[in-house]
């Protein structure tokens, strides 16, 4: 097979890290990952003009067909072995798994758990729902229980999900597992300090619009739900409209709780870089979602490695070579740094190093 530098680094890098992966599969799965950290881009027509085959780009586009057709290639096979690798350091840390659903496209509705890292978060486990809306209670679980999984067993787990997945059952199930939970609930619900009284609404609890409620040992009253300890306050939605955002969680109701709950946003990092701000996985063209889902095996690898960069050159200090701001104002994301650093390298006809772990 025709080589470059770029595909021999990765080809004996699958074979350090994934031993029992055969030839037949490593192979094009070393050609794939070249055109996508090439093309940073999920179509096919752009990731096979940059994989290095010296054959007519039809016939690259049937291989890389051929290799999201095959079975083999799989998130526990390929993804999960590599993610678990990178992320060795996490020992005896506390994590934060972020539980969210984007729909990619009107045939892509996908519920995600990502772990957050340095104001971004890498994709550990993902279920495409075979239907429009939310996900059920079972799809939650799943999705939550495979992603502990990769990590370091001596961690500690806070999940954090927005309104959407409000859910005493979901809740309950993970302070169960041990886990504490930062979960979104809406202004309108009812919310009271004794089971005896009938409550008022979460926006009533709020004296002024500058104001952040601190309740601790709460009932929700639609759920009966409870003891638990609530954050309120007032922002504005995506219409700019003023309304009343909440969480209840396991931890204390106090301030350093209401900063560590906007962690939540941090998935929304990894949602822009798969589509607009990165791979535009949405205008994919691929329906099918066993299809799909390899395809974001080849992204998710790509995506770890380009994070781990950007954490890379942090750390020796070249940040600043590309993001002129601030230490504590940066204007590029890491996996923005290592983008731009990878353009930077071709200028001078170097290759990027091929990193699989997470500096912490």
């Amino acid at each position: 097979m025709p080589t470059s530098p770029r595909y021999d680094t990765i080809s004996v890098r699958l074979s350090q890290l994934l031993p029992a992966l055969r030839p037949r599969l490593r192979d094009p799965l070393a050609c794939a990952l070249v055109g996508i950290s090439q093309a940073v881009s999920a179509h096919q027509r752009p990731i096979a003009a940059s994989m290095p085959l010296v054959t007519k780009h039809q016939s690259k586009i049937q291989r890389l067909r051929r290799l999201l057709d095959n079975p083999k290639l799989s998130a526990q096979s390929v993804y999960h072995p590599i993610l678990r690798s990178a992320l060795a350091g996490l020992k005896r840390q506390r994590v934060n798994l972020l539980l969210d659903r984007v729909v990619l496209s009107p045939h892509l509705n996908v519920l995600v758990v990502s772990l957050g890292f340095r104001r971004r978060s890498l994709p550990l486990t993902w279920r495409l729902l075979s239907h429009a809306g939310s996900s059920t209670l079972d799809d939650q679980q799943a999705v939550l229980s495979a992603a502990a999984t990769l990590l370091p067993t001596s961690v500690r787990i806070t999940v954090h999900a927005d309104s959407e997945f409000r859910s005493f059952a979901l809740f309950c199930w993970l302070r169960a597992q041990g886990y504490h939970a930062l979960l979104g609930i809406r202004g309108a619900l009812l919310v009271s300090s004794d089971l005896q009284q009938p409550g008022k609404r979460l926006e009533q609890w709020l004296p002024h619009r500058d104001s952040v409620a601190y309740l601790n040992t709460v009932w929700i009253r639609e759920d009966n739900a409870g003891p638990v300890n609530v954050i309120a306050w007032w922002d504005k939605n995506d219409r700019n409209e003023l309304i009343v955002y909440g969480v209840m969680s396991s931890l204390p109701a106090q301030w350093q709780t209401y900063v560590y709950g906007k962690r939540r946003m941090w998935i929304e990092t990894l949602f822009r870089d798969w589509q607009s701000g990165g791979f535009a996985l949405g205008t994919s063209g691929l329906r099918d979602h066993e299809r799909f889902s390899r395809l974001l095996v080849l992204i998710s690898l790509v995506y770890v490695w380009f994070v781990s960069v950007g954490r890379w050159l942090v750390k020796r200090g070249y940040r600043t070579r590309i993001d002129a701001g601030a230490s504590n104002a940066w204007q590029v994301s890491l996996f923005g740094l290592a983008v731009a650093w990878q353009n930077h390298l071709r200028t001078f006809n170097q290759q990027m190093p091929l990193i699989w772990y997470l500096y912490f």
